[in-house]
């Protein structure tokens, strides 16, 4: 990533900008604009086939769902459940996800419901770890809230009156409402918190230990190699299909066509947009998973904003609308839904559901229900589409012999392939299907499916054609349609959020402050930690519903204290008594657990809404300074967290860590970039790595202040708290300091032509580091962008040498549909510097007959000479150094211990080759 929301809005500024004349700032026939000057290598029209730009703009505005899902690009395989850890059956998880599904859609299972019990004995999924609480969580507080509204009005508008019987037991309820509440919490705690740990440390990647790609997951690959050759191919299907006599092969051409330029919108922003938040977060997401989804979250919700107050272009189909106005609320969900059985729906159909407006308020059960009724949507993958998406990974991805591509510039840089999966071994084992059929519906409690077991197998896990072998480790097409499916259900559960509510309006007299509530997380500085037997459970989540417990128990009792006392209109106090002490701390509980989630990175953050009089409806989540480069927290969340009392220590409350703070995004002179990520001081001299805590084996401690900059670790002493840099230095990105995201979609930012065939031709990473110190450079701010006025020159260096991610999208475009020289394959992530092209480690060649390194799957491996990070009981603790250093403390070699500047190079490249005249590419880098 970047999020969803930025990839699909690119995708769809990219189809408006082709539109566009050259002579007016868009681009000419070579997908280039004028301004950046010839292309070196020019492209060739019976390669485009007829693709000019104005065609790609209308394939994409003709297609729109397919463009949007084809931009989520390989994201889409984060929904892939390929894990590496053999005690998950993965095969057999997406079969009984697909039953599921099935059942879904005829009507016979809660789809939420059903996805709980097939997850509920896995361990180790990190959708399992974060899901599971989450919807356990989002059902804990809708059935608080379905009966808080049936009871706060009653109480409210009996207030002041002659109180009766019924008042003081609607009181009494509420009190039970508070009390269930706190008991549902607890519970949930007591099954879920002991398994939470570094959650978002089991998305980090498998080449973060020196994994090969046996290990690596379908994210992982498709991320880090071969990444312009999976869209290349799929516009190669879309070829032929589009050339079929056959109406619907034309169609399913074009909708393909439409796919495979949204993912090549992928491609490039992934390439350019890392950079900007790499710059944010002191390092990739290799070493900064939970800091790099936080700063992309808060990314992803404020461009949406931006697209609902005149900041960026609306787009009533995606942005920021009335009834949509937050991005927990923007269903984008409706962006990919691709209606069932879309062949044989009228031409008027084929687009399929979009957002409707206007939207009720939830204010009432009724509207509540009509809400969910408006903003319920289902899709499916067509199979046609799934199989290709399988056909192109094997392609691409797998040996000769398997069926994949020979032919040298694929060969060249391929190497092995997961194998988490079992292809066609599990098709085959699958016999009738009554054996699995039975088990899961068994466990989803369905006795009569109402279909014979072969059809129903049939419908769940159709068997591929017969043409398209899938061997091990590559997904069937029907767990390609099952991915989607997931997709969609976890984008409702994102983008389409019940764990909120607005705040009860005060009762009509009251006239509110100016400053209504604190809206960080709670306070916790009056809580005993000796009083809490829940204490001794893990995590931050605790520390959080710890004060639930508390507050809640108060309004509780109070609503039991008044229920009792409540025998007339004088007993009872004022109407705004009612509100502070029994209302609003329903709402503080849910506002302030989402504010603490939120800086986690397990929620999507909200924005501001206002009622009709100005009174505050529900705060602003989006933290501007965290996404403002080169800056910190914004004061408010700062102010909160220093504060607050956590029982647990987990949350590192260290005010240097949400000081305002102005840095360097681009590293500066000495070269601050990247940082390794935070882990506890060294405890003793030569500690290697240690697992951590199973299942997700990490011993980093970032998440528990990933809102922190990395250059300080979590240790008191600051003589002991300095973090050091990962060696060899790297130039993160062209971005300016104090630049914010929306300047992602700038159109007329710099590039060069010149300068992307130099970094195109790269042999090695010493050589694009060499290009980014000469052509970005290391000062604050950047040519071409805004720079404040007065600034001396020397702070100003370098260009953007490829351009913004738009502009970059529509040359891409060009050089993958069109130039037969086009042979380079970035790397997604820019890790670990700007514009790096897909990289290994290098590894140990031994012949000698000692045994090598096995992955949990027992799968032999070369292991990477220098061990990176990630390596558990080899990569060696640094030394305690000082905090605040500058030059900073570099992890580099040192005598007499075991390496420690990385080394790494190219696939299929070497900086030793001659001057290329083509991207060539003669072998595989040594492995």
């Amino acid at each position: 990533m970047p999020g969803p929301f930025t990839h699909i809005y690119t995708e769809r500024r990219l189809a408006d900008f082709l539109t566009q004349d050259a002579t007016a700032g868009g681009v000419n026939a070579s997908f280039v604009r004028d301004v950046d000057g010839n292309l070196i290598s020019g492209l060739d029209p019976g390669m485009l086939h007829g693709l000019t730009p104005a065609e790609a703009a209308r394939l994409m505005q003709d297609w729109p769902k397919f463009a949007a899902l084809g931009a989520i690009g390989p994201d889409f395989f984060f929904f892939l459940q390929d894990y590496a850890n053999p005690a998950i059956p993965c095969d057999e998880i997406m079969f009984a996800l697909s039953l599921l599904y099935w059942l879904d859609d005829e009507g016979r299972i809660d789809e939420w419901e059903g996805l709980l019990a097939i997850i509920a004995d896995i361990t180790g999924n990190a959708f399992v770890a974060l899901l599971r609480f989450l919807i356990k969580l989002s059902k804990i507080w809708q059935k608080f809230i379905d009966a808080l509204m049936d009871v706060i009005g009653p109480i409210l508008d009996a207030a002041g009156q002659v109180i009766n019987d019924l008042t003081g037991g609607l009181l009494t309820e509420l009190g039970d409402l508070f009390t269930q509440l706190k008991n549902d919490l607890m519970t949930l705690i007591a099954e879920e918190a002991l398994s939470w740990q570094d959650v978002f440390a089991f998305f980090s990647l498998k080449m973060r230990s020196g994994l090969d790609e046996q290990a690596f997951v379908w994210s992982d690959m498709t991320h880090y190699r071969l990444t312009s050759y999976v869209p290349k191919q799929f516009l190669e299907h879309a070829k032929k299909l589009r050339a079929s006599p056959n109406a619907i092969d034309q169609e399913h051409g074009e909708q393909l066509a439409a796919f495979a330029l949204g993912y090549i919108s992928h491609v490039a922003t992934d390439t350019i947009a890392h950079s900007y938040v790499n710059e944010q977060a002191g390092g990739p997401f290799r070493t900064h998973w939970q800091r790099h989804h936080l700063v992309e979250n808060h990314m992803d919700a404020f461009n949406y904003e931006e697209t609902g107050n005149g900041h960026l272009p609306a787009d009533p189909q995606v942005g920021c609308i009335d009834g949509y106005e937050g991005f927990n609320h923007s269903a984008l969900y409706f962006a990919v839904q691709i209606p069932k059985d879309i062949d044989t729906l009228p031409a008027d159909q084929k687009e399929g559901k979009w957002r409707q407006q206007p939207l009720p308020e939830g204010d009432t059960r009724e509207h509540r229900k009509t809400r969910k009724e408006m903003l319920d949507t289902d899709g499916v993958l067509p199979m046609w589409l799934a199989e290709t998406i399988s056909r192109v990974l094997i392609e691409v991805y797998a040996m000769p012999k398997e069926g994949g591509i020979d032919s040298p510039e694929y060969t060249a840089e391929r190497g092995p392939h997961p194998r988490n999966l079992m292809g066609m071994a599990f098709q085959n084992d699958l016999g009738d299907g009554s054996a699995l059929l039975g088990k899961w519906l068994s466990v989803l409690g369905v006795g009569d499916p109402g279909e014979a077991l072969g059809d129903l197998l049939e419908a769940v896990a159709p068997a591929p054609p017969k043409d398209l072998n899938i061997p091990e480790g590559f997904p069937l097409p029907w767990e390609i349609q099952v991915t989607y499916r997931f997709l969609l259900s976890w984008f409702k559960r994102q983008f389409n959020t019940s764990f909120d509510m607005d705040k009860p309006k005060r009762p009509t007299w009251f006239t509110p402050p100016s400053s209504d509530y604190n809206f960080g997380p709670p306070d916790f500085s009056g809580v005993n930690p000796s009083d809490n037997p829940l204490e001794q459970l893990c995590e931050v989540v605790l520390a959080l519903l710890d004060w639930i417990w508390k507050s809640l128990e108060k309004a509780a009792q109070l609503a039991y204290d008044l229920g009792k006392s409540a025998i007339s209109g004088a007993t009872l106090p004022a109407r705004q008594i009612l509100y502070d002490q029994l209302i609003l701390p329903a709402w503080m509980a849910c506002e302030n657990m989402r504010q603490v989630l939120v800086h986690m990175a397990y929620l999507s953050p909200q924005s501001e809404m206002l009622y009709d009089d100005g009174e505050i409806r529900r705060p602003n989540e989006i933290d501007h300074e965290l996404i403002r480069l080169g800056h910190g927290v914004d004061g408010a969340f700062a102010a909160a967290l220093a504060s607050a009392w956590d029982p647990l220590g987990n949350l590192d409350k260290d005010p240097s860590l949400t000081a305002p703070a102005e840095r360097n995004p681009k590293g500066g002179p000495n070269k601050a970039y990247p940082w390794l990520p935070v882990r506890p001081t060294r405890k003793y001299d030569g500690q290697k790595t240690g697992a951590g805590s199973p299942p997700f084996n990490s011993d980093v401690v970032e998440f528990q202040r990933p809102w922190g900059f990395p250059d300080k670790t979590n240790d008191p002493d600051l003589t002991k708290a300095g973090n050091y840099i990962e060696t060899p230095q790297t130039v993160p990105g062209p971005y300016p300091q104090d630049a914010i995201p929306t300047v992602l979609f700038s159109l007329d930012g710099p590039a060069s032509n010149r300068l992307r065939y130099d970094y195109e031709g790269s042999g090695c990473p010493e050589r694009t580091d060499e290009y980014n110190e000469e052509f970005i450079g290391r000062a604050p701010f950047t040519n071409g962008y805004a720079i404040p006025e007065g600034t001396p020159q020397e702070s100003i260096s370098g260009t953007n040498p490829l351009g913004d991610p738009i502009i970059f999208s529509s040359y891409l475009i060009g050089q993958i549909a069109g130039n037969p020289n086009f042979r380079t394959n970035f790397n997604l992530d820019s890790d670990r510097g700007f514009g790096y092209l897909c990289w290994d480690w290098i590894r140990v060649l031994d012949t000698a007959p000692k045994p090598k390194p096995r992955n949990l799957r027992n799968q032999e491996y070369d292991p990477p000479e220098t061990p990176p990070e990630g390596r558990v009981d080899e990569w060696e603790y640094p030394e305690p150094t000082a905090f605040g250093q500058d030059p900073p403390p570099l992890y580099t070699n040192i005598a007499d211990h075991m390496l420690r500047t990385l080394k790494l190079a190219y696939l299929g490249r070497s900086c030793d080759e001659k001057p290329r005249p083509i991207n060539s590419a003669p072998g595989r880098a040594p492995r």
